[in-house]
């Protein structure tokens, strides 16, 4: 036969408190709890540069450039001669940005890098024709060396844009490049975005088919005595 347990009123009035007092613990305060953490590492500031447009002259190479032109002739396979001129001249290089009317550049805490425009240089190149020296001589039985150096001082323009462009002279020219467009950047901040001169502050200058480069960390006294 079952047994019957039969609760006075109040007791079986606290049963049914406790009942509901676990159920609702157990639904809004789970035992196991999920906890999630955003943090912002890095945080990119985009900043606009405004500009007046226009060119900034960003590094000057100066050359002593040497230019030959040589004719030589044959009748009947008899060498006439080679007629050789030489012109010599201090020779500016002289290379520019554009200066766009907006800069997109963006700041890392400290560090505002900027994405600069390509490295150009100004053409026609200058050279200095007061301190020009030229020399030019017949062959044998030739009597054209001033034709001859006429001929070479025509080429001189287009081989001074040559020369300007090829990968030599380019190269030389990027990081006094990057310390001025740097400089330029710095200016501005200090100014519009009241940026600091502290060690700590930098602007990191990049030209196209450039990426940043992660700096080494920063060795211990110790570390740094070691050879």
């Amino acid at each position: 036969m079952p047994t019957h347990i039969r609760l006075p009123g109040a007791t079986l009035l606290i049963v049914v408190v406790a009942a509901l007092m676990g159920w609702a613990g157990w639904h809004f305060y789970p035992a196991t709890t999920t906890r999630i953490e955003t943090t912002v590492v890095a945080p990119e500031v985009p900043v606009v540069i405004r500009t007046e447009g226009g060119l900034l002259e960003v590094a000057t190479v100066i050359a002593q450039e040497r230019f030959t032109r040589s004719d030589t002739r044959e009748f009947w396979g008899i060498h006439l001669g080679t007629t050789v001129s030489h012109i010599q001249a201090p020779v500016h290089y002289r290379y520019h940005i554009a200066l766009a009317k907006e800069w997109h550049v963006v700041i890392r805490g400290k560090t505002c890098i900027v994405q600069a425009p390509p490295i150009k240089p100004s053409l026609p190149v200058a050279f200095d024709t007061a301190a020009m020296q030229m020399y030019t001589h017949n062959g044998w039985a030739r009597l054209n060396k001033q034709d001859n150096l006429a001929a070479l001082a025509q080429s001189i323009t287009p081989e001074l844009e040559k020369r300007a462009l090829s990968a030599g002279y380019q190269q030389l020219v990027v990081e006094p490049a990057r310390q001025t467009v740097r400089e330029f950047v710095m200016q501005w901040l200090i100014k519009e975005q009241k940026w600091s001169r502290e060690p700590g502050y930098t602007v990191e200058v990049l030209f196209p088919g450039e990426v940043l480069r992660a700096r080494p960390p920063a060795s211990s006294p110790a570390q740094g005595n070691q050879l």
